[in-house]
């Protein structure tokens, strides 16, 4: 006679800390998920079995044991190799270093963030000088991690090009010595660049990123130089005709890369998502990062700009849809950042190494933003914000900035677990939060998830992934 199987928990086996969804109400299936980012189905007798704490299904026993949902001595090792993994990005230190070479710039977006001077006003501090450049390398070069990207942004980062070349020059000489896996990078509107910069960029592998919102229309509301008489002027067309000539100098030198574009959705843009899509499409932009606003400085005063976490999913699922048509016509996959991100951290079950995406955030574990003054800051979005400065590169060591109360507590606001509710979510795994954009809308760090743009994105990504994998299973 075949003995009945049974495991009792605290006696073959204890329970790892896991959260849970019914999923299919119908079917009565549930998801379980752990912090390391693993999933299982189960249904509802054995939901129950676990719950009670005694097993009596040997095949669900050992799927779960499989998944870390259970822990015995033969799966912890496993369940803590996952761990680290899923939290590697903490690893390395800070690798993202966003510079602002200047606070000036010479468009008025409807949405920026970063609130940025106008390009006439030299006075203030607004730009950059050698002494504060080399210093800010310095400090950067210092970073224990041994990738460091460095991203020149602004206000309009060409607006102080001379800058740029001296921080690029000088970073590749100390480079030398340190030995980083240096990136550099520069994210301009390309309306402040002509051939000989562009050539310099190029022959000193700086990658460029750019903007380009849409066709002409869509473009030219959002994004346009304005004028102290009150006048608009468009800046699609220089864009692309420089997004044109940027690869064809590429092309010309041999080398295998092309502009990136970042475009941001307005409440303007959402009729208009086969125009985007076609409009990169058009100018052989082979990824696109379909990202909402993010809801700080300009953006958050700007009524008309402004949409409902709602609406915005609804242009990202219409945009997706039409993303599958075009492979289906024409064989062409176009890149769609954020759903490879979530892609990612839940089928592959790796860290999304972005820093916008994870909880902790990025702010100060993964990036620092140092203005044109030689202040640091825990992120870009956080720039110009007394509440967001945790140093100075005048006045602090590396080592020092992680021992300030305020570091440590950016670092705390950032994480998810600070909030009952999102700790309690069966997807914080994939989850994370923006403690700047929570401050602006909130006036302080703690937040309500259901109000904030990631909480809304997780849950849109989540569900459509989950109920995918789960389609595929032949579960009862």
């Amino acid at each position: 006679m075949e003995t009945e199987f049974i495991k009792r928990e605290g006696i073959d086996y204890i329970q790892n800390f896991y959260r849970f969804s019914l999923f299919d109400k119908k079917k009565q299936m549930y998801l379980l998920t752990v912090d390391d980012g693993s999933f299982i189905f189960v249904n509802d007798s054995v939901f129950k079995q676990i719950k009670r704490g005694k097993m009596i299904d040997k095949t669900s026993y050992e799927n779960l044991l499989t998944k870390g949902i259970l822990i015995t001595p033969s799966n912890i090792s496993n369940i803590i190799k996952q761990t680290k993994t899923k939290y590697s990005f903490l690893e390395n230190g800070t690798s993202l270093h966003i510079v602002i070479p200047t606070y000036r710039c010479n468009q008025g977006c409807t949405y920026c963030f970063a609130s940025p001077k106008e390009i006439d006003d030299l006075e203030n501090g607004n730009d950059l000088d050698t002494k504060t450049s080399k210093k800010i390398i310095e400090f950067i070069m210092s970073s224990p991690s041994k990738p460091a990207t460095i991203e020149f942004t602004g206000g309009e980062a060409m607006a102080n090009y001379p800058q740029i070349q001296v921080m690029v020059k000088y970073a590749k000489k100390l480079n030398k010595t340190v030995k980083k896996n240096l990136k550099l990078a520069i994210v301009t509107n390309l309306t402040m660049v002509n051939e000989e910069m562009i050539n310099w960029l190029i022959d000193n592998d700086v990658s460029i990123c750019t903007s380009l919102d849409g066709p002409e229309h869509v473009h030219d509301k959002n994004r346009y130089i304005q004028l102290k008489q009150g006048n608009k002027i468009g800046t699609h067309k220089t864009v692309t005709r420089w997004i044109n000539r940027i690869n064809e100098i590429y092309k010309e030198k041999g080398l295998n890369k092309q502009v990136t574009s970042l475009p941001t959705i307005t409440k303007y843009s959402l009729p208009y998502y086969k125009e985007i899509i076609d409009e990169h499409l058009k100018y052989n932009l082979d990824s696109i990062d379909i990202r909402s606003l993010t809801y700080v400085g300009k953006a958050n005063e700007e009524e008309n700009v402004l949409y409902s976490h709602d609406e915005f999913n609804i242009f990202y699922k219409n945009c997706l849809d039409y993303l599958e048509e075009i492979k289906q016509k024409t064989g062409k996959k176009v890149h769609e950042r954020l759903k490879s991100l979530y892609s990612r951290k839940i089928i592959k079950n790796l860290p999304g190494y972005h820093t916008d995406f994870e909880s902790p955030c990025g702010a100060t574990t993964g990036q620092l933003t140092y203005h044109s003054d030689g202040k640091i800051y825990t992120c870009h979005e956080g720039l110009g914000r007394e509440e967001f400065a945790i140093g100075d590169v005048y006045k602090d060591k590396w080592a020092d900035l992680f021992e300030k109360p305020q570091t440590q507590k950016a670092i705390l606001n950032s994480m998810i677990e600070q909030n009952v509710k999102c700790d309690r979510c069966v997807y914080k795994p994939y989850c994370g939060t923006c403690m700047v954009e929570n401050f602006y809308n909130f006036d302080k760090f703690n937040f309500y998830p259901d109000k904030t743009g990631h909480h809304h994105t997780t849950m849109m990504q989540s569900n459509d992934i989950f109920t995918k994998i789960y389609n595929k299973l032949d579960l009862k």
